[in-house]
């Protein structure tokens, strides 16, 4: 098939949309804070599958930790042909003239046939000559597939003076997970210049575009001149009133033009994008700066987030937690068996600060703990048979003897809630509407949970 790629530079850049009184969920709750001058967030303990906890480990071969390189902020993993791949920011630690960890840096790609052990193939994409707009630094990007394209978006620097200001995005673009990759002419994204006070006048960040309702939806983070608002920093550290938002910047093709939303910015907290398909929404995880840090979110319409539960984020020592510093997940192409099956596994990265070179940072695997099992699995290790799946008027559960069932919604909403002598004759979902919903098991011997949908 023919595929076009526009190249003219008006069509690239973003164009700004400004409506008066337009405020997303997240900044009417910031508002609240503002106004109450109280940081505590409620956050929903009752949503078993949006209360997240980790585990993570090194990866073997090239990309096993060492100090001489730095390796940081992976994209997505994708399965390609049997064999898994993964981009990131490469740099050497103590390069000549490198004065932060992201100046620099090139794109690498690695390969692995089992997620732990990993192959360094080289350099995807490499920074510009000089005068183009990624000519000091291309780094943190993410992984793309459409229509049988692959396409890498990044955070690019023309300039020293620009490392940590007037960053853009930028994007390449190839017919093979392997290359060769093409770069569009101009960046895709860039700050809000125009307005004084945008979340995100100073520069734009960590790019990741998502295939939803039919257009494609670019969610970056901002960072602009407002005083920070219950800044994480400040809480943990004391030294710091950073706070960094995410935005959305919408486009009915995929090389753009990309119209910023008029909601933004969507969160008040989120220093990595970090975001996937949830059901018939998008949930996302969100790491430090802001208020909300550490929690699990959902949208029905990419826009308005609702907090939905947490990630495990020790306060007290940050730096070892588990969660997924700059998480890249695995998009899995099957269905999910969850709202947090995006999750499931994938790589991010770690900071260490005394290496030989230097500070740096090298990439690890996180996995979900005990992530919801599917409906075989549940009849193979519980024994307990669930159909028809999907089920118009009744849920059927068979050889559930002892315990209670709970049918949630998508977005962890109580539907319903019975006991092993209340669902003999089935669970009646006649009434509800087609979708993802979510079962759990309460039992004696521990809970276990499964998706099922609905069609009416």
């Amino acid at each position: 098939m023919k595929y076009k790629i526009f190249t003219i530079a008006t069509l690239l850049f973003v164009t700004t949309v400004v409506l008066s009184q337009t405020k997303s969920a997240a900044t009417l709750r910031l508002e609240a804070h503002q106004s109450s001058g109280n940081c505590d967030v409620d956050i929903p303990t009752d949503n078993p599958d949006w209360n997240l906890e980790f585990e993570v480990r090194d990866l073997t071969g090239d990309l096993a930790p060492n100090d001489y390189y730095t390796r940081r902020d992976p994209s997505s993993v994708l399965k390609v042909n049997g064999k898994y791949y993964v981009w990131y920011s490469y740099s050497l630690t103590n390069g000549v003239g490198k004065v932060s960890a992201w100046d620099l840096n090139d794109l690498y790609f690695a390969t692995s046939t089992d997620g732990y052990h990993w192959t360094e193939q080289g350099v995807a994409v490499a920074r510009g000559p000089e005068g183009s707009y990624d000519h000091r630094s291309a780094f943190t990007t993410e992984v793309f597939y459409h229509d049988n394209i692959f396409y890498l978006v990044y955070q690019a620097s023309d300039t020293e003076e620009n490392l940590n200001s007037n960053n853009t995005v930028a994007m390449a673009y190839s017919s093979s997970a392997d290359g060769p990759w093409t770069k569009l002419e101009d960046p895709i994204l860039s700050p809000s210049s125009e307005q004084s006070v945008a979340f995100d006048k100073n520069t734009v960040h960590d790019p990741c575009i998502i295939y939803f309702k039919g257009k494609f939806y670019m969610y970056y983070k901002g960072e602009g001149n407002e005083s920070a608002v219950c800044s994480y920093d400040t809480q943990i550290w004391g030294t710091s009133n950073k706070q960094v938002k995410w935005g959305v910047a919408i486009a009915d093709n995929v090389t753009g033009p990309y119209v910023k939303s008029a909601y933004n910015p969507i969160t008040n907290t989120g220093h990595e994008v970090c975001v996937w398909h949830s059901g018939e929404g998008l949930g996302i995880m969100l790491h430090q700066d802001g208020p909300e840090y550490g929690t699990t979110q959902y949208s029905s319409d990419g826009i308005n987030f609702e907090i939905m539960g947490k990630v495990d984020f020790p306060l007290k020592n940050p730096r070892n937690s588990t969660y997924p510093e700059a998480a890249g997940l695995y998009r899995s192409e099957t269905s999910n068996n969850s709202p947090v099956s995006g999750v499931s596994w994938g790589v991010s990265h770690v900071l260490n600060w005394g290496g030989t070179y230097g500070s740096w940072m090298y990439i690890r695997r996180f996995d979900l703990k005990n992530p919801p099992a599917s409906i075989e699995d549940i009849k193979k290790i519980y024994g307990v048979n669930i159909y028809p799946n999907p089920a118009t008027d009744t849920i059927n559960i068979g050889n559930f003897n002892g315990g209670t069932v709970v049918l949630y919604s998508i977005n962890g909403a109580i539907l319903k809630e019975l006991d092993a002598s209340q669902i003999k004759d089935g669970i009646d979902v006649s009434a509800f509407t087609s979708g993802i919903y979510y079962l759990l098991f309460k039992t004696e011997k521990g809970n276990y949970g499964t998706k099922v949908i609905i069609k009416s």
